[in-house]
């Protein structure tokens, strides 16, 4: 399908739950409130465990699995140690190389199109790493994303990566690389990221490779802050001053955009990724740069 069908559901499905509750309550007006509470109640119930036995049948399961330090049989430590400043020396250094002279946006089309090249060279020498069919679309919700403060979404119900596509253009293509990353299994969002990762640096496209290497970037300076804060402030002076204008366009995008439904929806999801084997919930997407220092220190590149 050419849009987003998890989207849909979504959609139909709050409609009905509305629907719903305003039949609940004229029930309890015309009937005894006892009652139409106990029969909202007992319907609720019954809607959440069938909420939740799905998604962990279609993708919760998938918690569970080993994962990619296993498939790649990675050494990650608990806790990152003094290596991580030549990790993030190199990955600045990468993200100031790649970064495109003249290229002021990704396209959603185009960074589709490149990330499914990327997973497309990857199988190469991952082969459980081959992705089929591309499934990766824009999100119906359009700029109601920004308020809620996510950048893609993986749809369990429908299987679908949804992108969106009113960020900085600067970070979709990465992003396009995580959510499918999602679509092959890897439920943990530090998971995701790494395995994004390991798709884009693929990649023969400039803005991909460059968007990995920056959020690779801003995720291992923000961890080497805490061991060297002077070394975390010097990597970042030293990046290019076309790198500087685009985390500034970032701030300026995160400040329009705050607001309470971002805090409610972060909230939720922080609580959401600790009740599914990820303890650190929002952090677990810092936890990347565990992955990352084990690749590194057994290939010795980034």
């Amino acid at each position: 399908m050419p849009f987003s069908a998890g989207d849909l559901v979504y959609i139909f499905a709050g409609g009905w739950l509305l629907y719903s509750l305003i039949r609940g309550i004229k029930t309890m007006r015309r009937n005894s409130f006892r009652a139409g509470l106990y029969s909202g109640s007992l319907w609720l119930l019954k809607a959440c465990l069938v909420i939740y036995i799905g998604f962990n049948l279609l993708w919760g399961l998938n918690y569970n699995r080993k994962g990619i330090a296993w498939q790649m049989n990675l050494a990650v430590e608990d806790s990152v140690d003094n290596s991580i400043a030549a990790m993030t020396e190199a990955l600045r250094d990468q993200a100031n190389a790649w970064k495109p002279a003249n290229k002021e946006g990704q396209k959603f089309n185009n960074g589709r199109k490149e990330a499914i090249e990327a997973y497309s060279r990857l199988k190469n020498e991952f082969p459980w790493l081959a992705y089929r069919p591309g499934s990766v679309k824009p999100s119906l919700f359009g700029v109601l994303g920004n308020y809620m403060g996510y950048s893609g979404y993986y749809n369990p119900f429908s299987g679908e990566a949804q992108l969106n596509t009113h960020i900085p253009g600067f970070l979709i293509p990465f992003s396009t690389c995580h959510e499918i990353a999602h679509q092959l299994g890897y439920a943990k969002e530090n998971e995701a990221n790494f395995v994004g990762y390991l798709a884009a640096r693929e990649s023969s496209d400039s803005s991909m490779r460059y968007s990995a290497y920056l959020n690779m970037f801003l995720y291992a300076n923000n961890e080497l802050r805490h061991l060297d804060s002077v070394k975390a402030k010097t990597n970042f002076d030293m990046l290019s001053d076309p790198i500087k204008k685009d985390l500034i366009e970032y701030r300026n995008f995160l400040i329009i955009y705050q607001g309470p439904m971002e805090d409610l929806v972060d909230a939720f999801y922080h609580q959401f990724l600790k009740l599914n084997e990820q303890p650190a919930g929002r952090r677990s997407y810092n936890k990347v740069v565990l992955w990352l220092l084990a690749y590194y220190k057994e290939r010795g590149v980034i």
